[in-house]
């Protein structure tokens, strides 16, 4: 296997994890000083190419002191439980919410199965194994970890997930963001620079604790946001502004569907209306077919996101 990844500064490689198209899902390798962790795993299939990487660094599975998971949305943590049976020194750390559903993903695996149906899981997600209880830390708001001679903190991020943490990396000012700080694939970006934009996943998307998340991390002045969908982006106050914006675009299209005959189906194409309308104003030269194959994967869970969003409200 020849794994797709990204050297970057500071010891950090950005891993394609391949999981249902290139430039999608991202994992990330950390290295200091002969010690390693992930953050993020992708789902089980993308294990064998999270393993190849640390073959083709040269790095040791028994130098890997853990696995770091931001949230336990599948593309993120489906692959902790297969991946953690191959590095014998790790640990995960977890917001506490998630814990739970690593060392028994029996109702996680249920959860998606009733919304995306067994052959999706078994296709694009592959399996879910169970954590042993004494390899799962919770990661509590303020924790910090040494990785080698780096420190890292962990952030409570509810907003996108209330099971969500970001990951603060004081050596290169970056943020391991998970979902966030937006979605922003590299296929968008332009000379005014990356288009990013809410990821409204169900089910505890709530809009006004994400825009307090996002001014709580920015107090922090990081450099970095280092995104799960798709690598690093430099991240300024131009960008939470962005994303805040778009947080509220999402909303309002959800507000005036609410009563709408056919609300799911009304709240997708209005988004992706909506998206290629801000790609357009973002000065996005792909086709428009080329757009909407991009945009594809995100809309159905952001639909079905403000439409648990508008159940709960």
């Amino acid at each position: 296997m020849n794994p797709i990844y990204f050297d970057l500064d500071f010891g950090i490689t950005c891993i394609d994890t391949e999981h249902m198209r290139k430039d999608f899902v991202a994992a990330y390798l950390i290295e200091d000083n002969g010690r390693a962790a992930f953050v993020d795993t992708g789902c089980y299939l993308s294990v064998p190419t999270l393993l190849a990487t640390l073959d083709a660094k040269n790095i040791k599975p028994e130098n890997v002191d853990y696995i770091l998971l931001t949230h336990i949305h599948l593309d993120h943590a489906g692959g902790a439980g297969e991946l953690i049976k191959h590095l014998p020194n790790a640990t995960v750390y977890v917001h506490e919410y998630g814990a739970n559903h690593l060392i028994d993903p029996s109702k996680l695996r249920a959860g998606v199965i009733s919304v995306y149906g067994e052959l999706f899981f078994k296709q694009f997600l592959g399996d879910l194994i169970p954590i042993p209880e004494n390899k799962v830390v919770i990661a509590k708001d303020g924790d910090v970890i040494t990785l080698g001679n780096r420190t890292l903190k962990f952030i409570n991020t509810p907003g996108h997930a209330r099971h969500h943490v970001c990951i603060w990396d004081e050596k290169s000012k970056g943020l391991f963001s998970g979902d966030t700080l937006g979605v922003s694939y590299r296929e968008f970006d332009t000379d005014q620079g990356e288009l990013i934009f809410p990821p409204t996943t169900p089910v505890q998307f709530d809009p006004e604790v994400w825009k307090n998340t996002i001014q709580k991390l920015m107090a922090l002045q990081p450099k970095y946001a280092y995104l799960t969908h798709f690598n690093r982006i430099e991240f300024t106050s131009q960008s939470a502004n962005m994303l805040i914006q778009h947080i509220d675009g999402f909303v309002k299209i959800a507000n005036t569907l609410k009563n709408r005959p056919n609300r799911h189906k009304a709240i997708k194409e209005s988004l992706l209306n909506y998206l290629l309308d801000i790609a357009t104003k973002h000065g996005v030269i792909l086709d428009e077919a080329q757009q909407v194959k991009l945009f594809k994967g995100d809309l159905e869970i952001c639909a079905q996101g403000l439409g648990v969003w508008l159940d709960r409200n």
